[in-house]
């Protein structure tokens, strides 16, 4: 009897779905690359905070930061966000005010 091999990759995937964590998963990554994705400055001003669909909600420190990246800052965010994450597809991004702490929650 022989056996396929199957990458631990595409196992961890199955059983995140299977068990409704695959959501929870995108979002933990998202969260650990996010200097990366977006810069050292923008990173200090923001959080992500979750995932709805193929909705980013990202948590902003301030007012003035949250109509500067709205307005100036979205579109290379979500390029940003599209081309550096295989496997995760963001289609918008929704600024609000909120904690960016360590205690910012959904």
């Amino acid at each position: 009897m022989s056996r396929d091999a199957v990458p631990i990759s595409e196992i961890l995937g199955r059983l995140l779905k299977k068990l409704g964590l695959e959501r929870r998963a995108r979002e933990a990554r998202i969260a650990l690359e996010w200097e990366r994705l977006v810069g050292e400055t923008i990173a200090r001003h923001t959080r992500p905070v979750g995932v709805r669909g193929k909705t980013l909600l990202v948590n902003v420190d301030s007012s003035v930061w949250l109509a500067e990246l709205d307005r100036y800052f979205k579109d290379a965010m979500l390029e940003k966000i599209s081309s550096g994450l295989d496997g995760i597809r963001i289609d918008e991004i929704r600024f609000r005010i909120g904690e960016i702490g360590d205690n910012a929650q959904v």
